[in-house]
């Protein structure tokens, strides 16, 4: 059962505005997708002041374009309206949110750090903890349904970004909690209980993470072994620098880590149950065709985007499709439309593992603004399907609800039902 809110009104961009904040507009977003391609690939909305792009050519232009279409005033707001609390000081500045030279500073250290950890090394444990979380939920073990987010797809990432961060257990379950609650204020209409919680969790990880960093600091400095994991290897980066990072983007950069490596791939994983559940066909060409998990999270980004838009604002007059954007436009770039453009995608509504383009979509961003994790998110699907697809036969699913965001599009809550397999 798919719950979703009353289906919006068909959409005509000749005589409507395109607004994705009405309810019932994301739950399928891409019919109206597919008229604002056809019919006005700049939408402007004047009421919600907003432009939007809908065809891959120009999403893709866009985001590789941080002369015209900057990032930082329009990322930056969702975090200036907070002036003076923890999620202005953590959140500002950070690198979804900045154009360059600032951007690739900051990218700089990352990848730095991530070098000195190879990703590749944890594929090993990230399948150990799949078939933990597996037995633990009984997979395998008589049960026949599995509640998807909170025994599967929300404890897998958790466990790998903390064991990648370098977080003590004894901390995780605390540092999970504040995640939880800060991580919905990047919507862009949060209700005052939302905004209230997030302001207290972002509080709470920003002094653990002043005490964390601060501590590893000290003992690399003092010659002293810290705890090993990307924190330590973050700080021992900037040490080494002339350029030393400041506290705060210390703290900014493991923010983002978090946010893009933790919620992110728990939708993932819901969107990929989903697609395998509707196209039994892909899912036993999984079993029949191992390759084919290579393709797994690509495909699913395309067909099910994780990041419908992101934000930019002209930095001068842009003209594109014979509309004229002012200076100072905020302009939104529909992936999850460009993403299922058949003017780049053959049969674009149709999810196929087979796709030999797949991996270009535009989920991950593009050029200088590719996303640093997207291997780790290929590990993650790879290892948590050929767990989960070992142990079950046919799967479906009896239950979804879909989060309450606008820009992320994925399931709060996705409760599945299996036969034995496979």
């Amino acid at each position: 059962m798919i719950t979703q809110t009353p289906a919006a009104p068909a959409f005509d961009p000749a005589t409507d505005a395109f607004n994705p904040f009405l309810p019932g507009v994301m739950d399928d977003p891409y019919p109206g997708y597919r008229a604002l391609r056809d019919h006005s690939p700049v939408h402007h909305n004047p009421e919600i002041g907003m432009y939007f792009l809908s065809r891959y050519q120009d999403v893709y232009t866009a985001g590789r374009d941080s002369t015209r279409f900057r990032r930082g005033t329009a990322f930056d707001r969702v975090f200036t309206q907070h002036e003076g609390t923890a999620i202005q000081r953590v959140g500002q500045g950070n690198i979804f949110g900045t154009d360059e030279p600032v951007h690739g500073r900051l990218r700089g250290f990352i990848a730095k750090a991530f070098t000195r950890r190879p990703v590749a090394a944890l594929a090993a444990r990230i399948t150990e903890i799949c078939q933990t979380l597996l037995d633990e939920a009984g997979v395998g073990h008589g049960t026949t349904r599995l509640d998807l987010i909170d025994q599967f797809a929300y404890p897998l990432p958790f466990q790998v970004i903390c064991e990648l961060l370098g977080i003590p257990s004894d901390d995780r379950l605390p540092f999970l909690d504040w995640v939880r609650r800060f991580l919905p204020i990047l919507d862009p209409f949060p209700t005052p209980e939302v905004v209230r919680d997030g302001i207290d969790g972002m509080a709470a990880f920003e002094g653990y993470l002043t005490a964390v960093l601060g501590e590893r600091r000290r003992a690399l400095r003092s010659d002293v072994d810290p705890p090993p994991g990307l924190l330590t290897d973050l700080v021992a980066v900037s040490e080494e620098s002339a350029d030393k990072l400041s506290s705060q983007e210390l703290m900014t950069l493991v923010w983002v880590l978090i946010a893009a490596g933790f919620e992110n791939i728990t939708n993932l994983i819901g969107n990929t149950t989903r697609a395998l559940s509707e196209h039994p066909e892909q899912r036993w060409a999984l079993r029949d065709n191992p390759y084919l998990y290579d393709n797994l999270a690509d495909e699913t980004l395309r067909y099910y985007t994780s990041p419908q838009y992101n934000p930019r604002e002209t930095a001068e007059p842009v003209e594109l499709h014979g509309v004229t954007l002012p200076a100072g436009a905020q302009v939104a770039l529909l992936r999850g439309s460009a993403n299922r453009d058949e003017r780049r995608f053959a049969d674009p509504d149709s999810y196929d593992l087979r796709r030999p383009d797949s991996a270009q979509h535009v989920s991950f961003g593009e050029g200088w603004t590719y996303c640093p994790g997207a291997m780790l998110t290929r590990l993650q699907i790879r290892a948590a399907f050929q767990a989960l697809l070992a142990r079950v036969g046919d799967i479906s699913i009896t239950r979804w609800e879909r989060a309450p965001s606008v820009i992320i599009w994925g399931p709060r809550l996705v409760e599945v039902e299996f036969t034995a397999g496979p």
